[in-house]
Order: C-alpha cells, then sequence, then structure tokens
C-alpha cells in the first residue's frame, strides 16, 4: 500500500506516517523502484497498535517503551496493566476536581445576579472582581500556545527598512 492508500485507510496524514518512521515507532517502510514508500499489512498493524494505545492515553514514549519491551523478549502486559490502572487513577482525580470546580461555579453563577448590581462601580466587570477566589483548576487552565497569537484589534506591523523609513 502507498502512503496516500495507507494514510486514508488508517485515517492519518501522510506526515503522520513519516513522523512515526522518523521516531522510530514504525520500521522503515519498503521501496519500489521508483522509490515510493510501500506500507506492508505489518506496519498497517503497527499504525493500528500505536493508534489504539494513543486513545488509551499512552504517549508515543510509552507507545515506544511498550515496543521496546517486546523487542529484549519481555511481555508489556504487565507495564500495560499498570500504566493503565494509573492513567484511570489520573482520570479519577481530574474528575473529582471538576466536580469541585463545577459546583463552586454554580455558586458563582447563582450569585451573579446580585453580584452584577455593582456593575457602576467595577473596574472591568463585578461578578468576577467580586467573585470569592476559586483554584484555578488544571482542566481549565489556558493551555499555552507555542505560536504567537496577534490581537484581532491591533494589526501586526511588519518591521522592515522600507517601513522603516515612511
Amino acid at each position: 500500500m502507498l502512503a496516500g492508500e495507507a494514510a486514508k485507510a488508517l485515517e492519518v496524514g501522510i506526515q503522520t506516517l513519516h513522523f512515526y518512521e522518523r521516531e522510530r515507532l514504525i520500521p522503515p517502510p519498503p521501496r519500489s523502484e521508483s522509490g515510493y514508500r510501500i506500507y506492508t499489512p505489518e506496519i498497517i498493524e503497527r499504525v493500528v497498535f500505536i493508534r489504539k494505545a494513543q486513545a488509551l492515553g499512552f504517549s508515543l514514549d510509552e507507545v515506544k517503551e511498550i515496543f521496546g519491551l517486546v523487542r529484549s523478549g519481555s511481555s508489556p502486559c504487565v507495564r500495560v496493566q499498570a500504566s493503565l490502572a494509573e492513567k484511570l487513577r489520573e482520570v479519577d482525580r481530574r474528575l473529582e476536581e471538576l466536580r469541585s470546580f463545577r459546583s463552586e461555579l454554580a455558586a458563582l453563577v447563582a450569585q451573579a445576579v446580585e453580584l452584577s448590581k455593582h456593575e457602576a462601580e467595577a473596574g472591568v466587570c463585578s461578578i468576577v472582581e467580586e467573585a470569592p477566589a476559586l483554584p484555578v483548576s488544571s482542566l481549565v487552565k489556558p493551555r499555552l500556545s507555542r505560536k504567537r497569537v496577534s490581537s484581532p484589534a491591533v494589526p501586526r506591523r511588519r518591521h522592515n527598512a522600507s517601513a522603516a523609513k515612511k
């Protein structure tokens, strides 16, 4: 199967297949006479395993570790079972955190009408300003992006010599 066909069948991008190859999660596929990668049934099965493992919450590093155990002749199932149990504990912890946050948020929603009566004296929004301090949940913290996001209200300026002379 060629890369495009494999990617379509696996519902991944071609670059994902190339990434898995670079990261040594899959072996380098054999090449056709014209140099195209040919994905064998064994490689396809391996990608299916990787995707299932990711769906279960395994990182690619953990998947590499599982493959390493297999290569060394060890059964990875004990490690997988322990990891799944740890992931379950983490999900339970996060669910409890969410339940707590939901309760606190529901109380704030119930108080919002009363808190909004002080809007005239607020710097920005009296509901937020007068709200009790809630712990910032790791589940609701905004994720920091590596990409720079410009404000829609302020256009980004280009810094070049011709613009500087104006």
